[in-house]
Formats: structure tokens, C-alpha cells, sequence
């Protein structure tokens, strides 16, 4: 991590967390915003920015949030992203102890939804959604880290499924002998998307970023995690780009630099760093200015690829970027933790 002093006061994660948050809420009302996967992960995003920057705007704007969708009683269903409420825990009930009853049975109904109903396949993989029955790196993301959230958060066991998740999907998902994964493969017909997707990595990294701290340091497993995790994060810090990101399909010299997965990153590693999973690394002070550089004079992250369907590598690299939940999200995740070491 550079010396504070050696960046540009516009580009010091507070002022960019400030700026990016005000903007994202005075273009957004907060009863537009779902509880999907994207959006929740704007909230996210939102929530840690508050906890190192208590801005009583972003305050008043996620209570707003808040009580439009526990009134209206957050939807679960059979797509992962529609768990993604979850992602706030522990820290909504810390930060809004005026809707803890509301919470704590939304939380109760999401775990007992993923443990009880969830669709799975015979090996016991989620699915990602009913319409969409296959194997998605995505719902990593949305199943382990949840239940790991809501199980510290109700003192309920998560551990035995979470970890389960996590290595099956990794296993099904690898992209050949690479160290890298792929965004999905048919559970039926076994065809396979191309290319190792950065935005899909990211989530195998949050994942583990977010899950190794909550476990036993001694067990087996853990061990195991962290091996995977130190493993990916070596061949992720091989491939950052001169300019700071990462391309959007990891190892294609052709392919465009994005900014969401670059966040992911950035937040892994700096989380990694904090807790000691890692030792320090310089790419974390390259990686802060290039993302930093990507938010405009209004306040919009840049350079975010859209909603991504499985395909081919040439179609991930033709997809369009602009601003996009996930990359609001992911930047101020990443900023946060910044600020917080």
C-alpha cells in the first residue's frame, strides 16, 4: 500500500466513497431500487461506505430502502440472486437496530430457504435459478457467503454447506488446467461457457475473502480454502495490466480492461491484507488509482460490463460497458476497505 501522501487527495478512498454514493442516490430513489442481486449489492456497497464514512444522507437513503422492502416483505424464490438481501449482514442490524424483528426473520427466511428448498442438483450443486438450471459461478458468491453471514448472524450452523458449495462449484467450474474458472456448465448437457471470465473469478474471490475470516483457523478445511485462495490470488496478481485492472477474460491480451471484476480484486486483496491471509502486495496502491481514475465528474463508475449471459470468449469481450449496480457495488466495497486500513 503506498504512503498516504503520495495520492492525489481525488483519488483517497473517502472523498471517492463521498462522491460516488451522493451521486448514485440523488439519481436513484430508494423504492426503484429491488432487492435482486445487482441492486443488493449496490446496498452493499452503500452500507460499508457508511460504516467509514457515516453519511447521514446515505443513512437516511438505505433506512428508506430498508423500510420499503421489509413493509413489502423481500421476495425469495428459487433464483440465488434473489437471496442476496443477505449481504448485509451482520452489519444492517448494527447500523438500523430500529428494524432488528424485521431483519432477523428475513434473514431466518433466506437461510432456511437456501438449507430447505433451494434447487440442487443430484450432486447437491445449487442451481442458479429455476429457469436457468445449471452450474453458475455467480451462486458462490450468492450461497456461500450468505449463509455464512446469516449463520454468524442467527447462530445457526452454515459451515458443513457453505464449504460444500464452494468446493463443488469450483471443481465443476475450473477452466481446464488453468488456475482460473469459467461462468457456467449445463448440468445436463455438460456444455461449457469459454474463456476464464474476470467478473466470475471475482466472485470466487470475495467469496473466500469474506468466508476464510469466519472460520476455524485450525481445521482442515480451512486450510484447504485458504490454499485455493492464495493460489488464485498469485495467478490473479500475474495478470493485472499495466494500467492497474484486469482484462475481462483474464488471459486474453485482446480482451478489454473492466472495472467491476478489477474492484472485486481490489476488495479481495485488501481484505486478504487486513486480516493476514496475505502478505503485503503492491498491486493494491495501482489498483486504487486505475479504478479511482474510472469514476467521471458525476460521480458514475465506468467502464462496467452489462448483464452477462454464458458464451463465447469473443462475446465477453464484445459486450459494452457503462455504469452498472455491480460496479457501483464492487467500487465502494473495495473503497471501504481501503479506508478501513
Amino acid at each position: 500500500m503506498p504512503k498516504t501522501s503520495s495520492i492525489p487527495h481525488t483519488l483517497h478512498p473517502i472523498p471517492l466513497i463521498r462522491k460516488v454514493s451522493e451521486s448514485f442516490i440523488d439519481r436513484y430513489r430508494p423504492e426503484s431500487q429491488s432487492t435482486d442481486w445487482g441492486q443488493s449489492l449496490a446496498m452493499y456497497g452503500l452500507l460499508a461506505g457508511l460504516q467509514v464514512d457515516d453519511n447521514p444522507k446515505v443513512r437516511a437513503y438505505l433506512r428508506r430502502w430498508l423500510a420499503f422492502h421489509l413493509a413489502e416483505r423481500v421476495q425469495v424464490n428459487y433464483f440465488c440472486g434473489s437471496w442476496s438481501f443477505a449481504l448485509l449482514y451482520p452489519d444492517v442490524i448494527r447500523e438500523f437496530p430500529e428494524f432488528q424483528m424485521q431483519l432477523r426473520d428475513t434473514g431466518l427466511r433466506i437461510y432456511e430457504f437456501i438449507r430447505e428448498k433451494a434447487l440442487r442438483n443430484g450432486e447437491g450443486i445449487l442451481m442458479h435459478n429455476v429457469d436457468l438450471p445449471n452450474i453458475y459461478i455467480d451462486t458462490v458468491y450468492y450461497s456461500a457467503v450468505l449463509l455464512a453471514k446469516l449463520g454468524h448472524t442467527l447462530g445457526l450452523p452454515w459451515e458443513d454447506e457453505a464449504v460444500k458449495q464452494i468446493v463443488l462449484h469450483l471443481d465443476r467450474l475450473q477452466d481446464g488446467e488453468k488456475p482460473f474458472f469459467i461462468h457456467c456448465e449445463e448440468n445436463a448437457g455438460g456444455k461449457r461457457s469459454e474463456g476464464s471470465w474476470a467478473r466470475g473469478n471475482g466472485w470466487v474471490m470475495m467469496t473466500l475473502a469474506e468466508v476464510l475470516p469466519l472460520m476455524d483457523k485450525k481445521s482442515a478445511r480451512y486450510k484447504d480454502l485458504l490454499a485455493i485462495f492464495r493460489g488464485l490470488s498469485a495467478a490473479i496478481a500475474n495478470r493485472q495490466t499495466k494500467s492497474g485492472l484486469w482484462r475481462t477474460i483474464l488471459d486474453d491480451p485482446k480482451a478489454y480492461e473492466e472495472v467491476s471484476a478489477s474492484a472485486m480484486y481490489l476488495f479481495s486483496f485488501a481484505r486478504a491484507q487486513k486480516i493476514g491471509l496475505i502478505g503485503p502486495i503492491g498491486l493494491i496502491g495501482k489498483a486504487q488509482r486505475a479504478i479511482a481514475r474510472k469514476v467521471d465528474e458525476n460521480g458514475r463508475v465506468l467502464g462496467v460490463s452489462e448483464g452477462t449471459w454464458p458464451g463465447t470468449a469473443d462475446y465477453y469481450k464484445s459486450l459494452p460497458t457503462g455504469e452498472w449496480w455491480w460496479g457501483t457495488g464492487t467500487f465502494l466495497l473495495a473503497m471501504s476497505e481501503l479506508a478501513a486500513m
